[in-house]
């Protein structure tokens, strides 16, 4: 006999996948993968380690103290990230929440779910480059070929308009203004932002749509789209001392403009963050390495102070006071 899931639960949570997720919130593919593979885990741990039977899923069963079973055991058997259970745990209170404003028995357990926090951590310091070592990384990529003057672009592409990746590689040709100097990205949440190209990327972008035939987007591989794998293949291709993803170029373009005073507020929405306090995490960077550098200056103290020990007169004179 194939056992179910609990008809209530399993409607729902189709429900929220399949339908909330993507009309009303609008949310990426990426995103609605990692709610899926929550939702998996968390069924998996329940059937395999709990030994709770499917049709027996349901919302009463699932409880608070469950939950946070569930997220140790992520974190302890499966040496999740702190970082990664708070995101297990973002998706888990998502369909709870969801499920708020449905005629859903056992609001009480719900409500219980609801109210659990997030485990604190300290975010680690993100690497990045420097301008220095960015100027070096880009030297470092052969363009004697046309493969190579496209990875220059596309790299250059990336820094220029801090752009995530996959904004980049769904950039189409109708979203390039080249006599305004902007492109339009396709970000979270299939928002539209216009960001700002330097004239230089401007030139080169002119040079690469001339010399290659080109359809609907502008970066492709043997007529294939680019993906996430290919751009990474990419960068380890090129020989550099430093780990570097497609994220570092991100995150070195909005240092870069800190650094050189540009307003936060205006790096926020060039980045396309919800909330500054997102884009605020990289000025823990830049102070960080401040810090380093006033540590790394270590500077001799000449001891002009007489030495106590040697001047037994002065010692006793000072002991009696």
């Amino acid at each position: 006999m194939v056992m179910i899931m609990n008809k209530d639960f399993s409607y729902y949570l189709s429900k929220f996948l399949k339908e909330y997720l993507v009309i009303e919130r609008n949310v990426s593919s990426e995103t609605i993968r990692s709610y899926k593979a929550t939702f998996k885990l968390l069924i998996e741990f329940l059937v395999n380690t709990k030994q709770i039977k499917l049709h027996k899923i349901n919302f009463s069963t699932i409880s608070k103290d469950l939950i946070i079973e569930f997220l140790d055991y992520l974190e302890m058997n499966k040496n999740n990230s702190i970082r990664t259970r708070n995101q297990r745990l973002a998706a888990i209170k998502s369909f709870y929440e969801y499920c708020t404003f449905e005629e859903i028995e056992n609001i009480d357990n719900i409500k219980k779910i609801l109210s659990m926090k997030f485990k604190k951590y300290t975010k680690p310091i993100q690497e990045y480059l420097t301008e220095e070592e960015l100027s070096l990384f880009f030297s470092s990529i052969d363009t004697s070929t046309k493969i190579g003057k496209r990875n220059l672009l596309l790299l250059t592409i990336l820094y220029d308009t801090a752009a995530r990746a996959s904004e980049i590689l769904n950039l189409k040709l109708e979203d390039i203004h080249l006599e305004e100097n902007y492109i339009t990205l396709l970000g979270k949440g299939n928002k539209k932002r216009v960001v700002p190209i330097m004239d230089r990327t401007k030139d080169m972008i002119i040079i690469y749509m001339k010399n290659n035939i080109l359809k609907d987007y502008l970066f492709s591989n043997n007529g294939k789209v680019f993906n996430k794998t290919m751009i990474n293949d990419l960068i380890k291709s090129i020989d550099f001392n430093k780990k570097i993803t497609p994220h570092t170029f991100r995150r070195s373009r909005a240092i870069h403009l800190l650094n050189h005073g540009i307003n936060i507020i205006y790096i926020q929405e060039l980045l396309g963050h919800a909330s500054v306090q997102t884009t605020q995490d990289y000025v823990r960077a830049i102070t960080k390495t401040k810090f380093d550098a006033i540590l790394s200056v270590n500077v001799q103290m000449k001891n002009d102070l007489p030495n106590w020990n040697d001047d037994q007169n002065l010692l006793d004179q000072l002991l009696s006071m």
